[in-house]
């Protein structure tokens, strides 16, 4: 490709690069930085997985109750001792979800089971969620459950029914049984729980709580799903396709599970010195922290909005005296020093509107204004290098056998004209990382997960189900393809077969996406239409003025 080709083949290139960015960075995030837990099957089948002792002791397998129909294998892994999770048909059979005590809360409802006194349910209202997920009810394994290393106190502990009582906003269970007492005190306090665990006749053995099981996942490489540990000095993530167990001694701050939009963990006052994570099944972990006889914390199911999060943070700052940065597990991608305020601006937009749409137009308004003299200078050149097609043409025609001579006599004519092929593009680059990092805020905010914006779209966190937007949008492309000033009627041809491209691509994407690159594009329409006319008959020789 020689130097005389004009911008509009710049242009090709661009968008062809874009597009190949957005495939590219999907797949390279699903297959480099693979996060996401695939949604389990309807399988009933417990447990696939056997794990070997971090000693390099034979496996061992419990044979504590009736197995399922078909075999199934422990899970069991050592630190002080033999933590036995007992995910077999006994766990299943011991509580049938039915003696539970249902608490109506501003967000939703919480529900406990009397059997075990656990945490077997948190739905929230707003985005049609539970945050416990189905293979913990599957499974009957959930979150703030008591593991030990002896088997039988496992057993008993949670699969005893609690005796039970409320004071005031508190609920309690308390066990006693076999010279063992267990009192777990939860007290329901906004969006965190607070949790207060009493234990006596477990001294010999070690104590472990579970911090989150592996929640469905969101079928997007977008944000981290699985396994999640905070420590004094860094946000650990590790993925739930391991296969073998991890374990983590540090200062821990609080561990658990997340995907893109929700998370389950449990934060202890005194922090925890060991956290494992246990695969249990195809792409699901079990987190469990280790604790003393008596623990002091709270536990948080709850969807991952992010001013909560960063006021829970500010609050056991002044609280603890310790940053747990919940904040942080909202995943802005690579370009998140550019995200997190273009997040903050959108979510002032929304304060005002109370339209999620609404907030997304008035940002892509914004940035189009922010990136104008960018924009107004790119059309321009644009528009110059059109009107010096002719030129052009009659330059690469005298000097076809003379591509060095051909060289100095374009470079002459842009001089002459005041023209920079490159001047149109590099500008329009600038703008990708921008492009990305508002992409990245889009798909990974709950915030518009459910979000309804008018009419058909309900949620602008999935994709138009009637394609409306996707193809108005690719129908501005080529409107804003025929009114761009273009010098080859056959890159015309193939920025239209782009935009087809583009509308099939978008098809899939969230609708709130998809609206920010319709709005951008009628804005760039607006402003190419007055470019145009103001560099219509005269209008160069004003410009240079």
């Amino acid at each position: 490709m020689n130097n005389q080709e004009d911008l509009q083949k710049r242009m090709l290139i661009f968008f062809g690069v874009v597009a190949g960015l957005m495939i590219a960075y999907t797949f390279f995030s699903a297959y480099f930085f693979k996060t996401d837990t695939k949604n389990q099957t309807g399988n009933q089948q417990q447990i696939t997985q056997t794990n070997q002792q971090e000693n390099g002791n034979n496996n061992q397998s419990s044979n504590l109750g009736q197995q399922q129909s078909q075999p199934q294998q422990q899970v069991l892994y050592t630190q002080t001792g033999s933590f036995n999770l007992l995910l077999d048909s006994r766990r299943v059979k011991a509580d049938d979800l039915s003696d539970t005590v249902k608490v109506d809360t501003q967000f939703g409802y919480i529900q406990f089971s009397k059997v075990g006194g656990r945490i077997v349910s948190i739905y929230v209202d707003r985005y049609k969620t539970d945050v416990i997920g189905e293979f913990s009810k599957r499974n009957r394994i959930f979150p703030t459950e008591i593991i030990t290393t002896d088997p039988n106190t496992t057993a008993l502990i949670n699969f005893s029914k609690y005796q039970f009582k409320q004071e005031g906003n508190s609920f309690i269970f308390t066990l006693q049984k076999g010279g063992i007492t267990v009192e777990k005190r939860f007290t329901l306090k906004d969006a965190e729980i607070y949790l207060n665990i009493t234990t006596k006749g477990l001294e010999k053995h070690g104590v472990a709580i579970i911090n989150g099981i592996s929640l469905t996942g969101t079928d997007s490489p977008f944000g981290h799903s699985g396994a999640i540990v905070k420590t004094d000095k860094q946000l650990i993530k590790i993925d739930p396709d391991i296969e073998k167990e991890q374990v983590i001694r540090d200062n821990i701050l609080w561990a658990g599970e997340e995907n893109k939009y929700f998370i389950q963990m449990v934060a202890s006052k005194e922090g925890f010195s060991t956290t494992h994570i246990i695969p249990v099944a195809k792409e699901t972990t079990v987190v469990l922290s280790e604790i003393p006889a008596t623990m002091e914390g709270f536990f948080l199911g709850s969807p991952k909005l992010y001013f909560m999060l960063k006021e829970l943070t500010e609050k056991y700052q002044k609280e603890w005296g310790k940053d747990l940065a919940l904040q942080d597990t909202v995943d802005f991608g690579i370009f998140g020093i550019l995200g997190k305020p273009l997040f903050y601006i959108l979510h002032f937009f929304y304060s005002f509107t109370h339209n999620w749409g609404v907030a997304i137009i008035l940002l892509t308004v914004l940035i189009r204004i922010i990136f104008f003299p960018l924009n107004h200078k790119s059309l321009k050149a644009m528009k110059k290098m059109a009107d010096l097609a002719p030129e052009i043409k009659k330059l690469q025609k005298k000097y076809k056998d003379d591509p060095q001579k051909l060289q100095e006599e374009m470079m002459k004519l842009y001089a002459k004209h005041g023209a920079n092929p490159m001047s149109g593009c590099l500008p329009i680059i600038v703008q990708i990382p921008v492009f990305i990092a508002l992409y990245n805020v889009l798909m990974v905010s709950v915030e518009l997960k459910n979000a309804p914006f008018i009419l058909w779209i309900d949620d602008l966190s999935s994709k138009d189900p009637y394609y409306i937007l996707p193809i108005l949008m690719g129908l501005s492309m080529v409107a804003q393809q025929w009114i761009t000033p273009s010098s080859d009627k056959n890159q015309k041809m193939i920025m239209y077969i782009m935009a087809a491209i583009f509308t099939f691509m978008f098809m899939n994407f969230p609708s709130g996406l998809v609206l920010y690159w319709l709005t951008n594009n009628i804005l760039g329409l607006i402003q190419s239409y007055i470019i145009n006319r103001k560099l219509g008959k005269g209008g160069e020789n004003k410009d240079k003025k």
